[in-house]
């Protein structure tokens, strides 16, 4: 279970702008895009003690898009609340429902995300993006506890530990469920992945530490029945049991020796791992990557010694081998040192040094560093404005900040 760390409202306040307007919203470019919905607490925002406003958080959900991403093409809506609790999940879907405009207190009294406003704030747009989702993560229910179970654990006894976790349990049941109801009302197909709730309490307090571990797996079972009684209606809801990998590991995969809880780097790359083989059954962790950034064509890498190259902030990559990695064809006409590239009925027509390139045959204006010749392992190649060229052929391309990779998709 969680303990919200003392300078948890403070270290929120610092990350206001970490997760930008944009990032809320789900893109629909492509019908056939994976539409991946995150909702839940400060877990689902990638938390860590230390952030401040130039921080980029890389937690779990970033790690999980970017395995969608190695599937084919991908969205992501990110609706994640720190110190959001179970109860405040609960409202939150029902002004949903309900199409009520609320803030943040509305829903839940005393947020330390100041971010809430913003995250609550357009009900109809969450609703959109429910309706259209394909996938669904949720982490809630630590929140619940509140900051002072570990003195709290400290003087129970056995009975006072049962009496305890059978209320926690009960409101937990009852708020997860009916969040869960309100996602299923809007769209009844949606697969909904549940994790449970790990200890970071470690083994050296020896008297806390038992009783968090009941705690722990009485969570778990408590998640396993709501699972349980929504299948048996036949909607697509899974429990991910994350809780077991931290038994042993609590300073290892969290913060705990800092007084806080949330996981650190190692955490949440194993949060995710879990999450990722229960929904695709595996975690990809095989991409060759390179400097300054790393360009997956299609859920792989392009085997070449001419890597990207950085330009103007622009991923720029040597026009054969990877227009050749598109599965697109190439046709060079010297005299003007222009490129054709070719793919499924689309064209696109780079010059060396221009600052136009021709789409479908139609002129345009491009504001980055033209094509060019450059220097790559002793020999001269030309290379192209990546995001140009693959948009131009009908490739989605995403790129994720937090492990520098591009991600182009078919």
């Amino acid at each position: 279970m969680k303990r919200r760390a003392c300078s948890l409202c403070l270290a929120f306040c610092l990350i206001l702008s970490l997760i930008a307007p944009a990032a809320l919203a789900a893109d629909s470019r492509s019908p056939s895009a994976e539409k991946y919905v995150v909702f839940g607490d400060s877990l689902a925002i990638g938390f860590e003690p230390g952030m401040t406003t130039t921080s980029v958080p890389y937690g779990y959900t970033d790690r999980l898009y970017e395995q969608a991403l190695l599937h084919g093409r991908a969205t992501i809506a990110n609706y994640g609340i720190g110190g959001l609790t179970s109860s405040g999940l609960k409202a939150m879907l029902q002004a949903v429902v309900d199409g009520s405009t609320v803030k943040g207190a509305d829903i839940q009294k005393s947020l330390p995300d100041p971010r809430a406003d913003q995250v609550v704030g357009d009900t109809s747009k969450i609703k959109a993006d429910i309706a259209a989702a394909t996938l669904i993560t949720i982490t809630i229910g630590g929140n619940d506890i509140g900051a002072s179970i570990l003195s709290e654990l400290t003087t129970m006894d056995d009975t006072q530990l049962e009496e305890f976790s059978t209320k926690w349990m009960k409101t937990y049941t009852d708020n997860l469920t009916s969040a869960l109801q309100n996602i299923f009302t809007i769209n009844k197909n949606v697969r909904i992945y549940v994790a449970d709730q790990y200890s970071p309490i470690p083994a050296v307090l020896k008297s806390e530490y038992p009783k968090a571990q009941k705690l722990k797996d009485r969570f778990t079972a408590t998640l396993k029945q709501v699972e349980q009684s929504f299948r048996k209606n036949s909607y697509n809801i899974t429990a991910v049991p994350v809780a077991e990998a931290f038994v042993g590991n609590e300073g290892l995969y969290s913060h705990i020796a800092m007084r806080d809880i949330h996981p650190n780097q190692s955490g949440y790359g194993k949060i995710a791992e879990i999450f990722s083989k229960s929904i695709w059954g595996e975690y990809r962790t095989d991409l060759a990557k390179t400097e300054p950034i790393t360009v997956v064509v299609a859920g792989r890498t392009v085997q070449t010694n001419h890597l990207p190259a950085l330009i103007q902030d622009s991923t720029f990559v040597p026009l054969r081998e990877y227009s050749e990695g598109l599965g697109a064809t190439v046709d060079w006409e010297d005299s003007t040192k222009t490129a054709t590239v070719r793919y499924n009925g689309n064209s696109v027509a780079l010059t060396i040094d221009s600052t136009t390139i021709a789409v479908n045959g139609v002129r345009k204006q491009i504001d980055l560093a033209p094509p060019h010749s450059h220097e790559s392992a002793g020999e001269t190649k030309t290379y192209i404005p990546l995001r140009l060229m693959a948009e131009g052929l009908g490739f989605d391309v995403q790129y994720v900040q937090q492990s520098r990779t591009a991600y182009i998709n078919p």
